[in-house]
């Protein structure tokens, strides 16, 4: 059986940003509408967060997106700081990009694992599985450059037609198949809404979930903790944490097994501590 944390939404600042240009800083301050831009607490619940999940009893960690605030280099900088002082081996670690990590370029998480994040690039492949004795991740990346307005995801073609091989392969059969993404594979209600804040190839990932009984997605972006069913009477497969920048109990834990994958309650850390994520 192997154990999956799961971080989101840590929307990371540098310290610096007020000295940002009049059109940068303002998409900034619009971009964080309702959150304080404090760089200090954002990376002091990035730690907490970091520091729980290390002291849980996983194999691996997976944060689902929108790592910063708006995909500055200096803002992967930080995030690197932070995953490098929690001690949590860079194998163990996945990361993949929300909406946010591209609103100032569409490439600025690839060039962030050629930089500051490339201890982490060898587990973040965007579409190359992760494979474990009884769980295969499959980082995916539903972030594409836009304007601030919007808060959308979308999945390249050639990145779906890779998705669709993997979730057919039948040496993957037997265990859970883990999709680790953004947005929620779900369709929001109203059209516009969706055009907006969804994904935009939710029915091709609502297809692969009728012909794939073992593929689950671990996702971010509503900020709250959800679990869903694809299908009417079937158990949850589709799972999503709060968000770190929003500081209340954000990890989700995972077991994965033959049987299936399931969330876990997150009991507050004892005195006598827990198996820890670092070797």
């Amino acid at each position: 059986m192997a154990t999956i944390a799961q971080l989101t939404d840590l929307h990371l600042l540098e310290d610096s940003y007020a000295d940002r240009p009049f059109g940068p800083r303002a998409r900034l301050s619009y971009l964080s509408f309702g959150r304080r831009l404090d760089p200090q607490e954002r990376r002091r619940r990035a730690a907490n967060a970091l520091e729980e999940a290390r002291a849980r009893s996983a194999d691996h960690l997976l944060i689902t997106g929108d790592l910063t605030e708006d995909g500055q280099v200096e803002q992967f900088e930080v995030l690197a700081e932070l995953l490098s002082a929690s001690r949590i081996p860079a194998e163990r670690i996945t990361l993949v990009p929300g909406n946010h990590d591209a609103y100032t370029d569409g490439s600025a998480f690839a060039e962030a694992l050629k930089g500051p994040l490339r201890p982490y690039a060898g587990a973040s492949s965007i579409g190359l599985p992760l494979r474990f004795a009884d769980v295969t991740i499959v980082p995916v990346s539903t972030a594409f450059h836009q304007s601030p307005l919007r808060s959308a995801g979308a999945i390249a073609q050639q990145e779906l037609e890779a998705l669709a091989r993997i979730a057919k392969d039948a040496s993957l059969l037997g265990q859970p198949l883990v999709f680790a993404q953004h947005h929620s594979p779900s369709r929001l209600l109203l059209p516009l809404l969706q055009w907006i804040d969804g994904l935009a190839e939710h029915a091709l990932l609502s297809d692969l979930f009728d012909r794939c009984p073992h593929l689950h997605v671990l996702h971010g972006h509503t900020h709250r903790e959800t679990n869903r069913a694809t299908r009417k009477g079937e158990a949850a497969r589709v799972f999503s944490a709060g968000a770190v920048v929003d500081g209340n109990c954000p990890l989700r834990l995972y077991n994965a097994s033959a049987t299936g994958l399931w969330p876990l309650e997150v009991d507050p850390v004892n005195a006598s501590g827990a198996v820890a994520l670092a070797a």
